[in-house]
């Protein structure tokens, strides 16, 4: 059953064109980290649009919200709002709006996507979040910006590059994705977890070869400087969409048979 927008959300979304440019904003689009670096754009192309002293307030899951805040580190006027880890994020939603008694809300997604996904079944998530809300998708790249931490970068690099040529592969075997590996002919890198993803440019910068699931490292990597390294995209999670017009480099795409991963 779909509820319908007004019990799901007691105080509407607003389409972008209703939008009040001289109050705080508040988003609340789709919360995993990589959806979080998709819709960077779209935050910062809003909040160029707003009044210099209104902000735009994003909500966050508890757990991203470390990175999050580092992301959008150099903006003081992006404030992230966390939804505790266990409680349902449309009531903590709500109960943020009316606490602010704000009605300047905008939705990015959830149920309102359903239609789009039937009316386009091989798009990307994140062309249907830009098409949804009626804004250009090429604000996805151009808008989208973190500050690096070069030393932070060159520490991680030397922590886990090898001398020499090296591929780096990201998948999540306990997730049961595997990425058949036998055919790379470099050392392998894989992800370490205890380092921020954002650490991580330069070591995919520099890689040789980059093999990568559908993650929040590949969003990232659309906005790193990775002409010179050949991307390799195993597309296991959503075999039925495709990458596409979803990106601006130039990945080879890798498909794998039907109901079935690679045993790596």
């Amino acid at each position: 059953m779909v509820l319908p927008i007004s019990i799901m959300f007691p105080i509407p979304p607003k389409d972008i064109e209703e939008i009040d440019l001289g109050s705080d904003l508040y988003i609340y689009h789709h919360l995993g980290l990589g959806d979080m670096i998709h819709l960077n754009g779209m935050v910062r192309f809003l909040l160029s649009k707003l009044e210099p002293d209104c902000c735009v307030h994003v909500f966050c899951k508890e757990r991203n919200l470390e990175m999050t805040q580092w992301m959008y580190r150099d903006e003081d006027r992006i404030v992230l709002e966390a939804i505790p880890t266990g409680e349902r994020e449309a009531p903590e939603v709500q109960r943020v709006l009316r606490e602010r008694n704000s009605w300047n809300f905008l939705s990015v997604g959830h149920r309102a996507l359903r239609a789009l996904e039937k009316r386009y079944p091989t798009r990307f998530f994140d062309e249907l979040f830009y098409m949804q809300v009626g804004l250009p998708y090429s604000l996805r790249y151009s808008h989208c910006y973190w500050e690096r931490d070069y030393e932070q970068e060159e520490r991680v690099f030397a922590k886990l590059a090898p001398k020499g040529a090296y591929a780096f592969v990201h998948d999540d075997a306990s997730r049961g994705f595997r990425i058949e590996t036998s055919s790379i002919r470099y050392p392998i890198v894989r992800n370490d977890i205890t380092e921020s993803i954002f650490h991580l440019g330069l070591l995919l910068e520099r890689a040789s070869e980059v093999h990568c699931m559908e993650s929040s490292i590949r969003c990232m990597i659309e906005s790193l400087d990775i002409n010179l390294t050949k991307l390799y995209y195993h597309n296991f999670r959503y075999p039925d969409r495709p990458l596409g017009a979803a990106t601006q480099l130039a990945w080879n795409q890798i498909d794998y048979a039907a109901g079935r991963l690679a045993a790596g």
